[in-house]
C-alpha cells in the first residue's frame, strides 16, 4: 500500500478534496465575516490566513472584480465582504425563515385536537 496516496480509511479516501486555492478563498471569506463595517487591513488578512502578503494583494482585487464577494472599504486600505455575497446569505436566511413559518403552521394544524 502506498501511504502517500492511499488512506487507512477508504471512506475518507473517496471524499473529494477541495483544491488548496479554493480552500484558501473560503478561509478568506470566513475571516472577513464579522468585519462588515470596518473590514480588515491586508496585513491582518495575510497573518490570519497564514499566507504571503502578495497573495492578498493579488487575490483581493481579482476577487472583487470577478465576483464582488469582497470589497475595499471606501477611504481605507481595508477589505470586507461584498454586497453580492451578503445578498446570498440574506436570501438563504429569508428562505429558511419562510420554511420555518410554513413548518410551524403545519405543525400547529396537526397539533390541534379533533
Amino acid at each position: 500500500m502506498n501511504t502517500r496516496t492511499e488512506s487507512a480509511d477508504p471512506a475518507a479516501a473517496a471524499q473529494p478534496r477541495l483544491p488548496q486555492p479554493a480552500r484558501r478563498v473560503c478561509d478568506l471569506l470566513r475571516l472577513l465575516a464579522g468585519h462588515e463595517l470596518l473590514g480588515l487591513p491586508p496585513g491582518d488578512i495575510a497573518k490570519g490566513l497564514g499566507v504571503n502578503p502578495s497573495w492578498v494583494s493579488v487575490t483581493l482585487p481579482a476577487l472583487e472584480a470577478e465576483t464582488g464577494f469582497v470589497e475595499r472599504v471606501p477611504g481605507a486600505n481595508r477589505w470586507r465582504l461584498g454586497v453580492p455575497l451578503v445578498r446570498i446569505a440574506t436570501t438563504v436566511a429569508t428562505n429558511l425563515n419562510t420554511a420555518r413559518r410554513q413548518i410551524d403552521e403545519i405543525s400547529s394544524r396537526y397539533s390541534t385536537p379533533l
